[in-house]
């Protein structure tokens, strides 16, 4: 009796493919809010597939260096090429790709699987995309090992709502608390670097390219800001792009003769590292994260210029909340318009990068809103445009003397969580100094 012929085995990727069909074959939610929860499980795959890639691609690339070594031992004397270069053009073909492209892919999957294995968890549960990991990877890669898992460690929980902004931020901080003599030695030699250059692009038009210090970006863009917001005070009907761009051009090519006035750089420090030798980094509006000697030597800088002001402010160390008074007014203006800026730094819409345009109620003041910093947000226009359209709510949580949360609420009923960034103090043990001005300020408050 004839044996029948043995069914092909089956390959690797037949499995990928078969979920790939049922996939497909998933018919499309009709109900909105089966839509969004569709979206929500379409998103999560995504990062889980990122995750599969990452360790597949590490699989190849220990193969790949295993028969590279292997080469190397047969013809010690002969001259390889370094086998990166092809195992990322493999990677960049695989993945419809360029080879650039695919190198990238090959680094963050090193990363990943060796030195961030809690960004990797992250991703495989659909906390964090390819693109935020690749924020981590980016933003750690020149940390040895173990300062680099630690920083994995710090970053990679508490992920909702962070957008590639937020993110950036939080990883800065925590590489900057381990490694500031690192941060300040590539810093001078990027500073090394700065120029300016300009470029015909059509039409006319031209563009102007600075590269400078951080700061000093920050400190020209809020100078050019202020001047464009008071134009528009005024009533001067460009847009505020159109102010920033023509102020500076009156500044820079002598055609304007009102003098700039004093520029205010807003410096977030803990009273530790601005007083003493603290080590937690500073943030500056602007600029982002700074080393505790540089927030150091910018408060320094601003009590010794008289044309320049340092705008500092405190928060409780074990909170981190930034403690204001309620205002007479229904706007937020002034002082307390600053507090908001200065904790929210970016619109709080959840993922939103965008700066802050609109300083607005959480609950309105037709609701019985307060106009205080434990019921204000700064919003992007976008957002806070699309905030008063029906079925969508904002509500902050209660306790003034927590870092400010704020639940976002959709048409569908998903609820979304806004937390405002965390100040730059150390909350595990609060100095002497702190406790005293602490316990002064809840006295007041309360």
């Amino acid at each position: 009796m004839a044996t029948p012929p043995a069914a092909p085995a089956a390959a690797p990727d037949d499995s990928l493919r078969a979920m790939a069909g049922a996939l497909l074959a998933t018919p499309v939610a009709a109900d909105p809010k089966d839509c969004i929860d569709q979206l929500d499980a379409l998103e999560r795959l995504k990062s889980a597939i990122s995750a599969a890639q990452a360790r597949v691609t590490h699989s190849l690339d220990q193969h790949r260096q295993a028969q590279a070594e292997a080469r190397r031992m047969l013809e010690p004397t002969r001259r390889w090429p370094n086998p990166d270069a092809g195992i990322g053009k493999e990677i960049g073909l695989a993945r419809r790709e360029s080879p650039h492209d695919g190198r990238r892919k090959l680094n963050l999957a090193r990363a990943l699987v060796r030195d961030l294995p809690e960004t990797l968890a992250a991703l495989e549960r659909g906390d964090i995309n390819e693109r935020r990991a690749e924020i981590i990877a980016g933003e750690t890669a020149d940390l040895e090992a173990s300062r680099r898992r630690a920083v994995d460690a710090a970053v990679s929980h508490d992920l909702a709502g962070l957008g590639d902004a937020d993110l950036r931020d939080r990883v800065r901080r925590e590489v900057l608390r381990r490694d500031d003599a690192g941060w300040l030695a590539r810093h001078e030699r990027a500073r090394a670097k700065r120029r300016v250059s300009g470029r015909i692009i059509g039409d006319g038009m031209a563009r102007l390219t600075a590269l400078l210090p951080a700061a000093d970006v920050a400190l020209i863009m809020t100078s050019l800001s202020d001047a464009a917001e008071a134009a528009r005070a005024r009533g001067d009907e460009r847009s505020r792009g159109q102010l920033v761009a023509d102020t500076l051009v009156g500044r820079l090519g002598g055609l304007s003769r009102s003098a700039p006035l004093p520029t205010a750089l807003k410096l977030i420090v803990s009273a530790e590292t601005l007083l003493g030798d603290g080590r937690e980094p500073g943030y500056v509006m602007g600029a982002g994260y700074v080393p505790a000697s540089v927030a150091r030597s910018l408060a320094l800088a601003g009590a010794q210029h008289a044309s320049s002001t340092i705008q500092r402010l405190f928060a409780m160390p074990r909170t981190g909340a930034l403690l204001a008074v309620e205002s007479a007014s229904s706007f937020f203006r002034g002082g307390l318009a600053d507090l908001i800026d200065l904790r929210d730094r970016r619109c709080r819409s959840p993922y939103c990068n965008a700066p802050i345009r609109h300083r607005d109620h959480v609950v309105s003041r037709a609701q019985g809103g307060a106009t205080d910093l434990a019921n204000a947000q700064g919003l992007c226009e976008a957002c806070n445009y699309a905030k008063e359209s029906p079925g969508w709510r904002h509500e902050p949580v209660a306790d003034p003397l927590t870092v400010t949360e704020i639940v976002v609420t959709t048409p569908t009923g998903h609820r979304h969580r806004s937390r405002a960034p965390d100040p730059p103090i150390d909350r595990s043990d609060p100095s002497p100094l702190e406790r005293l001005v602490s316990a002064r300020l809840l006295a007041v408050a309360g």
